[in-house]
């Protein structure tokens, strides 16, 4: 509970926060924190220094997503609703080519199609709607095994760059590459516009400026302008397909509506925040909201992982080479990481500098080349709701908290022959058993509210 005889509220300047459109609410105001210069002040673990109350200040709380000028419907309720129905929906995935063998959460039988949603791989039942259904638990599954195990949802508009590399500026654009990956969906842009059309036009109409183009509908006279499936083929020098073989307008076409459809989803997934930890209860000024092993916790996580692990969403939105192996089932023998990652990216018809973006002046790509130095770099990953997110690393190569924090303690991966050069943040902690485990039981207090339940629901038609 809080105790104000014990507490001496240090006011922190902090930006104010708005609503955000059906989430959790957004604290309001500063968090008192524990002040060590009064004489009634708390004791041992509850007191901090100047140095550590500075790093909490930049942890607590969590405000409101960040604005995304790039989306012009970000932040509309229609479209939230319309991605979230574009979310469930599986109608428009693929054949499979791995199907369910009985242990490996398969889909379906090989070639089945419609069997794979975006909820497949970020399912309800963790907090973190990350990836509890592919087995073994590596990478995860969807019409065939990833390089990657899938990241969680909640609270993911709060990063700068979407996915393990940062192969995409935009969470919009995320979900264009992932409706047309081979081993995701498996899908087509015209196959996902001929769905908008035949399953969600009048919801379409209503959000965007531009409607849906009549010759979508099979029986209009012009119909052969939008062929039933087809996506721009993979290299220069390959023959042109349907895609190719359209009317240039029409490619326009199909392609914005494509963009709106990335858009509407992501509309959605902003809408997925968790907020009000016992971290920030504790923060707050509850000083029985977290136990006295994950205060010690804290401690340690101040000292050793803040240079990284920092903001209200617990990642500095920057990429590190730690030098995980690239172990287990499924698991590619080499992952470039943000080096691969880059070039699609900037090659992207629907990066935040393209014509599909609502705002080209963002900067953001600006400077951005392949670097040598980006080998083995992946994003920072949040922190909150961590406990909720096995298993960890970019290919689930680590099963459980105490391995991750124990895999730091040493000071990461050995890089042999690899070409990734260690980032120098990570280093030897030398923590022993006890600060391990108390690391442990901190990261488990960073585990939010449940996102409200209404969002989680399957709303397609």
């Amino acid at each position: 509970m809080r105790d104000p005889s014990k507490l001496a509220f240090l006011f922190l300047t902090l930006a104010a926060c708005g609503d955000d459109s059906g989430s959790n609410p957004i604290p309001d105001s500063p968090p008192p924190l524990p002040d060590s210069a009064e004489p009634d002040g708390p004791a041992g673990v509850d007191v901090f220094t100047d140095a550590e109350k500075a790093l909490l200040a930049q942890l607590t709380p969590l405000g409101a997503v960040p604005a995304d000028p790039t989306n012009a419907f970000a932040d509309n309720a229609a479209a939230a609703a319309l991605g979230q129905m574009l979310f469930f929906d599986k109608s428009y995935s693929g054949a499979l080519t791995v199907g369910d063998n009985g242990t490996n959460g398969g889909l379906g039988a090989v070639g089945a199609t419609g069997k794979v949603s975006c909820h497949s791989c970020h399912s309800v039942g963790s907090d973190a709607l990350d990836d509890r259904r592919s087995k073994p638990g590596n990478v995860s599954l969807g019409t065939n095994f990833m390089t990657r195990n899938s990241l969680g949802l909640v609270n993911s508009s709060f990063y700068a760059w979407t996915n393990w590399g940062g192969r995409f500026d935009s969470q919009w654009s995320l979900s264009l590459a992932v409706a047309e990956g081979a081993t995701t969906m498996k899908s087509t842009r015209l196959e996902v516009v001929h769905m908008l059309f035949n399953k969600y036009r009048t919801e379409y109409d209503a959000i965007f400026p531009v409607p849906l183009d009549a010759a979508l509908d099979p029986a209009a006279g012009d119909a052969a302008r939008f062929p039933a499936s087809g996506k721009p083929k993979a290299a220069a020098g390959d023959p042109d397909g349907a895609f190719e073989l359209m009317a240039a307008g029409d490619r326009v076409i199909a392609n914005r509506i494509y963009a709106n459809f990335g858009k509407a989803i992501a509309a959605y997934i902003r809408t997925l925040v968790s907020r009000d930890a016992p971290f920030d209860r504790y923060v707050a000024g509850d000083l029985d909201a977290i136990s006295e092993p994950a205060k010690r916790g804290l401690h340690t996580f101040l000292a050793n992982c803040a240079s990284c692990h920092i903001g209200p969403n617990f990642a500095d939105d920057e990429f590190h080479a730690l030098a995980v192996p690239q172990t287990g089932l499924n698991v590619p023998a080499v992952d470039n990481a943000r080096f691969n990652d880059v070039v699609p990216l900037l090659a992207s018809a629907f990066n935040t500098a393209g014509a599909f973006s609502d705002n080209t002046t963002t900067g953001k790509l600006s400077g951005l080349a392949q670097a040598e130095s980006q080998r083995g770099q992946f994003r920072t990953k949040s922190l909150r709701n961590i406990a909720e997110a096995g298993p960890y690393m970019h290919a689930g190569q680590l099963a459980t908290l105490a391995d991750v924090v124990a895999f730091y303690n040493v000071g990461g991966g050995d890089v042999g022959a690899t070409g990734i050069v260690k980032d120098p943040l990570i280093v030897p902690l030398n923590l022993d058993t006890q600060q391990q485990a108390d690391l442990v039981e901190f990261l488990k207090t960073l585990t939010g509210e449940r996102v409200p339940a209404e969002r989680l629901v399957d709303t397609s038609k």
